[in-house]
This record gives C-alpha cells, sequence and structure tokens, in this order.
C-alpha cells in the first residue's frame, strides 16, 4: 500500500540541468520508501530505478510532461527529502 502525498507539479527549474537533476535522484536514493512520478495516464515509474532514471530525464526535458505528473511517496518523511525539488 502507497500512501499518497500529491503534489501539482516538480519545480522544473530545479531540474533544468543535469546537475541539479542528478542531485535529485541522489535525494530519491537517501528515501526509505518507494518514490514514484506518475504520468497524467496513470503509468507509474519507480525514481530509484536506474532505467526509470533515463525515461523521467526525458520527461524532464519537456517542461509540459514534467509539469503535469506527481510525485507519490510510501512514506511521510521521503517528503522532507525531497522538498526543496517540490511545489504544493
Amino acid at each position: 500500500f502507497i500512501r499518497r502525498i500529491r503534489h501539482k507539479r516538480l519545480f522544473f527549474n530545479d531540474l533544468k540541468c543535469n546537475k541539479n537533476l542528478r542531485e535529485f535522484f541522489e535525494q530519491v536514493k537517501k528515501c526509505d520508501g518507494e518514490v514514484l512520478y506518475e504520468t497524467p495516464e496513470g503509468d507509474r515509474i519507480a525514481l530509484k530505478s536506474t532505467l526509470s532514471q533515463y525515461i523521467f530525464r526525458t520527461i524532464a526535458s519537456n517542461p509540459e510532461l514534467l509539469k503535469n505528473g506527481t510525485i507519490s511517496f510510501k512514506l511521510e518523511e521521503d517528503k522532507n527529502i525531497l522538498h526543496k525539488f517540490l511545489c504544493e
């Protein structure tokens, strides 16, 4: 069971350059629970997976796709780890 804490979008400016995206993934790995990116179509991408991170990089390069998705957390504490990349 994944308790969803939904956010309207990721701050695209924080993920715009590869350095910040790399920092985002480093923080995702620090999360104890599962962290998912969900597309508007309902697809879920597990952001701890290296393969999924490649897919997410493609999504992040398209601002329209990125802002239409949401991030879900299994654990409330994980929201605190990624807070600087997220907006309510």
